[in-house]
């Protein structure tokens, strides 16, 4: 039992088979089978594929909590927004149940 968050989302990325699937299928081609050690690069290439995959989702998280403290501030811009968002899946519901299907 990991009860620290970001253990639990490192255990459960590198468990991931959808990961580990597309790394596998997708670094085959830029490793040179005549290499003697193939693995080396391939780790290398995952290295920095995590390396720019963790800054990318620990900007997401920054900006993410940054937005939720603004809108917590700002209660009616945040109730607007909602109802914006809300009338806009209503909008497309009804324009997805007149679409016909030929």
């Amino acid at each position: 039992n990991v009860q620290n968050p970001f253990k639990r989302a490192l255990f459960i990325s590198l468990l991931n088979p959808k990961a580990i699937l597309f790394l596998l299928s997708f670094f085959v081609q830029f490793i040179d089978p005549n290499y003697p050690t193939p693995a080396i690069p391939f780790l290398i290439l995952s290295a920095v594929v995590m390396v720019f995959s963790a800054l990318y989702l620990s900007t997401l998280i920054f900006l993410g909590v940054r937005l939720a403290q603004g809108f917590s501030q700002r209660k009616r811009l945040s109730a607007g927004l909602s109802s914006g968002v809300g009338g806009l899946f209503i909008w497309f519901g009804a324009k997805l149940a007149a679409a016909s299907l030929h």
